[in-house]
């Protein structure tokens, strides 16, 4: 008996017999209440402690030494030939890497950005055309008199050669849009429309530039020489210059550098006053584009969000050439951010590589292009999921239901205490 008397002073729990407790109405109004708002800071407690928690680190950016970067494109040009665009790849190292092809697609669009052909990947070198004297090829016209002879102006299967210096005649060569120099276009009836692999253009010949090459090519016209022009039905004329869309990606270090989009050939020359880079951007991005899975996971760990235009701020925009010799120039300030979660799965450690673009359009003295440099910073954002143990989970959760019981029982005995005060204050006055 000695230890149970003991053991019941300790008791935290005293209890008071039943026939000393009363119930209220008051006391079961509040209990109510206390009932429902435990249940309630309990689910919202739980839904908060099931919700990702994750952190942002700036550290010093921890890729390995000569880690190449991944930029993917998509830009299409609606005044420049697929002929002559050229991308072209310089960096802050001094390396320069001119016309890459194996990783580039390009494909003809028309004025609203529309396939407009077939898509071109180029092989790898392309093939010059050949010359039997590249500085004087031209002379190769006075050559051509059998053609003339054999082919007389008096005859429907009539052939003229003619040549004009551009740099004389340029209304002339403008009116017929003629970019780049030296060109040979062929004319039936005063009309140079063709089409070329379902594309609406300007027919030309683009082979070697030798007398025999010449000749041969005259040949080739005969059997349609003098025919009636065929007109394109309701279709209007070809276009003043094919445009083309160049898609693909390039890889690089990670170091300032730029892509240079540009008109070039190696035998040919161009009219910079007649140059049109005038382009939109479709997209334009850094590493690797997540799929719309793991988009939605890297969402809920992302402390500030995602947004459509997380990692591609250019999609989209359209950048115009209001006047000839207009280069665009893009500047991109790169930052790398990793986002770890706790465990593996949908959302395994990702890294994307965010961007602000400042966009730029001035004329320039010399070849109008479009440029898009960037600068990767030196420091990384580290977003990292934290664990959130069961513990503070169990600690909170005696926390509300102590608390509210507390609190609930404090404002009873008030309420309580009120009414009792205010019955012994009526049966005072009534006495």
């Amino acid at each position: 008996m000695g230890v149970k008397s003991r053991m019941k002073s300790i008791d935290f729990y005293k209890k008071l017999p039943t026939d000393l407790t009363e119930s209220t109405l008051t006391g079961s109004f509040i209990s109510i209440i206390a009932a429902t708002l435990m249940g309630l800071l309990l689910v919202l407690e739980l839904a908060s402690f099931m919700r990702v928690q994750s952190a942002m680190q700036l550290v010093v950016d921890s890729s390995p030494q000569n880690e190449l970067l991944k930029i993917t494109f998509n830009i299409s040009f609606p005044a420049l030939s697929c002929e002559f665009a050229t991308l072209d790849v310089s960096d802050a190292l001094g390396k320069k890497r001119m016309n890459l092809t194996k990783t580039i697609r390009k494909t003809p669009v028309d004025i609203n950005l529309e396939s407009a052909g077939t898509t071109y990947v180029d092989p790898g070198i392309k093939q010059q055309p050949k010359y039997d004297d590249e500085d004087k090829w031209w002379d190769h016209l006075d050559l051509t008199q059998p053609i003339h002879e054999k082919y007389p102006e008096s005859t429907d299967r009539r052939i003229r050669f003619a040549k004009i210096d551009c740099t004389a005649e340029v209304d002339l060569c403008r009116s017929n849009f003629i970019t780049a120099f030296p060109s040979i276009r062929v004319f039936r009836r005063a009309h140079d429309d063709i089409y070329i692999n379902g594309q609406h253009e300007h027919e030309a010949y683009t082979g070697d530039r030798t007398k025999d090459a010449l000749v041969a090519f005259a040949d080739t016209l005969v059997p349609s020489a003098g025919q009636p022009y065929l007109k394109h039905g309701d279709l209007a004329a070809a276009p003043k210059t094919s445009g083309c869309n160049l898609a693909g990606f390039v890889l690089v270090k990670k170091v300032p550098g730029t892509l240079h989009f540009t008109p070039r050939s190696e035998h040919h020359s161009f009219d910079h006053n007649w140059m049109n880079m005038s382009h939109t951007v479709n997209s334009f991005y850094f590493g690797a584009m997540p799929s719309p899975t793991k988009y939605h996971a890297l969402k809920k760990l992302h402390p500030l969000g995602l947004n459509s235009d997380w990692l591609d701020k250019l999609k989209g925009q359209q950048f115009f050439s209001t006047s000839p010799q207009h280069t665009h120039e893009h500047y991109m300030q790169v930052v790398r951010t990793t986002i770890q979660p706790l465990h593996g799965g949908k959302a395994s450690s990702y890294d994307a590589y965010e961007y602000n673009a400042h966009s730029h359009t001035y004329i320039s003295d010399h070849q109008p292009t479009a440029k898009f440099s960037y600068d990767l910073a030196a420091m990384q954002v580290v977003v990292r999921e934290q664990p959130r143990p069961w513990y503070k989970f169990l600690t909170t959760t005696c926390a509300v239901i102590g608390g509210v019981f507390t609190v609930a029982g404090i404002l009873d005995s008030m309420l309580y205490a009120g009414i009792n005060m205010r019955k012994k204050l009526e049966l005072g006055k009534q006495g």
